[in-house]
């Protein structure tokens, strides 16, 4: 009886952490150490620790034991240990929602619909944001001396918030099952066209070209004779947008705008990695170290903008491998027999959404600081944590239904 109403107030906060994640870091630190609280309260309650019995676990583990030196090694403990106590936060929030999804298969199908409610939120208020120049809960503007006048809601910046919906977006594409409800189907539909539109004015390339790789991977595995077709469209779509074009042929530009700028982080971030490749100069230490490798006329800028570069050169090319371990293990469990899979019903494609962003994500990161950003890399953490519950509730049954087979 106490467990059911520890997971009620668990999932009660995991509905409050969703909608956190496009609104404010304070709700989300909240509602994060709440789930951790109730997750270590069922432990002692159960004496169930089996969480730990896995290759997950093992690397998390891994990962924790790398920051934890780089932040002894570090010459700026106080910076140091800062960004190794977020690390424990993120593990154990990991843990906290996978079992709370596996307690309760229906818990998982409730959640899309929360993600999509909050998605189609968001969106509007991207909308809003566009026609009268401010957000409805933050009241964040649009910067009027910018000619694209991007979009950017409740987050630091536009690029944040393609980051964000790219990371939900392919979710919507379960419109496309005819075995879904028509209502249900029309409702998704128009979130998926609220999405596109705000993707396009957040004007963020790198968040583009994460969704164009997200969406070639979804429907290469749904139907790989529209495969080619959509993503080509889409491309046509941006070209006939307004400023998208411009924004496209501004990569091969050599003036100096923000394609130039990430080249001058990049080689700064390199530039750290070449003297401590192996364990960084220490977690959470890149704006300590960038005025020492940046150009002396280049002001002081404090991340990479891009997730992998800055990883390697605070905690060395062993911690980023060990750190990326843990998304590509979780994708290839997803992605195994993921054909079979999404035969399985609604469950299968909400999983093969859940990949497309996931990996999309992952991509924009090359590009931007995703993993540095509180809300975002909470994101990151939750749809994770939602595909390896959906996973292996859909492997479980396969199995089942292979054995009855059998028999």
């Amino acid at each position: 009886m106490l467990t059911k109403k520890l997971d009620f107030i668990s999932e009660f906060f995991l509905w409050i952490l969703a909608f956190s994640v496009t609104l404010s870091n304070a709700p989300v630190e909240v509602c994060s150490y709440v789930l951790i609280a109730i997750f270590l309260i069922k432990i002692i309650i159960s004496r169930d620790i089996k969480f730990i019995h896995s290759t997950t676990s093992l690397l998390f583990c891994l990962f924790f034991i790398v920051i934890f030196i780089s932040a002894i090694r570090s010459q700026y403990p106080s910076e140091s240990w800062r960004g190794f106590s977020r690390v424990p936060k993120y593990i154990f929030l990991f843990f906290s929602l996978q079992a709370l999804f596996e307690s309760d298969k229906k818990r998982m199908s409730r959640f899309f619909w929360v993600i999509i409610t909050v998605s189609a939120i968001t969106f509007l208020n991207g909308i809003f944001q566009g026609i009268f120049g401010f957000d409805i809960f933050k009241h964040n503007t649009i910067n009027k001396l910018e000619s694209l006048r991007r979009i950017m809601v409740t987050f630091a910046d536009p690029n944040d918030f393609g980051a964000y919906v790219i990371s939900v977006l392919p979710l919507t594409f379960l419109f496309l099952n005819r075995g879904l409800p028509r209502p249900k189907r029309i409702i998704l539909l128009i979130v998926c066209l609220l999405g596109l539109y705000c993707l396009l004015r957040t004007s963020s390339r790198g968040a583009w070209i994460g969704f164009f790789a997200g969406i070639i991977i979804y429907f290469f595995i749904y139907n790989r004779k529209i495969a080619i077709v959509i993503p080509i469209a889409l491309v046509l779509l941006l070209m006939i947008t307004p400023k998208g074009f411009d924004r496209v042929t501004g990569l091969f530009k050599q003036e100096k705008n923000t394609v130039w700028e990430r080249k001058v982080l990049w080689n700064s971030a390199l530039g750290m990695i070449k003297e401590d490749p192996v364990l960084g100069k220490g977690v959470n230490t890149f704006s300590r170290y960038f005025p020492k490798y940046k150009p002396a006329d280049y002001p002081d800028l404090r991340y990479a903008h891009n997730s992998y570069l800055q990883m390697a050169s605070e905690i060395g090319i062993l911690g980023l491998l060990v750190f990326l371990s843990i998304p590509l293990l979780i994708l290839s469990k997803a992605l195994r027999s993921i054909k079979q899979k999404i035969t399985r019903g609604i469950d299968g494609q909400i999983l093969l959404g859940l990949i497309a962003g996931y990996i999309g994500f992952l991509i924009h990161s090359f590009v931007d600081n995703n993993l540095f950003s509180l809300m975002l890399t909470t994101l990151f953490w939750i749809i994770g944590a939602y595909i390896v519950s959906l996973n292996a509730l859909i492997s479980d049954n396969l199995k089942s239904a292979n054995v009855c087979q059998d028999e």
